[in-house]
């Protein structure tokens, strides 16, 4: 049986955004025994400040992760990966 488990997080940039150059997730995600997946995804790229701009800036982020397994499900056959990751630029309206 294949379960999945959606996981939102809003990440909050020290600088403007105008736009994602590169981006990768990467994760620590692992399953112990008292049926928990414990971890954390790390997104790491480079954006840009201004759409003119030729500079970029690096970004890393650690997201903690944590999710308890159903008792009925044998953890010794549990595989943890990642199969759809998908990003959204949310920009700040600010009204003067």
């Amino acid at each position: 049986m294949k379960k999945i488990i959606p996981f939102k997080k809003e990440i909050i940039f020290k600088t403007n955004l105008s736009e994602i150059t590169s981006i990768s997730l990467e994760h620590t995600l692992q399953v112990d025994k008292n049926n928990r997946v414990t971890g954390e995804f790390i997104v790491s790229g480079e954006y840009k400040m201004v759409d003119t701009s030729v500079n970029v800036e690096s970004f890393s982020f650690n997201i903690p992760f944590e999710v308890n397994v159903d008792e009925k499900y044998i953890i010794d056959n549990v595989i943890v990966d990642i199969y759809d990751f998908c990003y959204e630029i949310i920009t700040n309206l600010r009204s003067i």
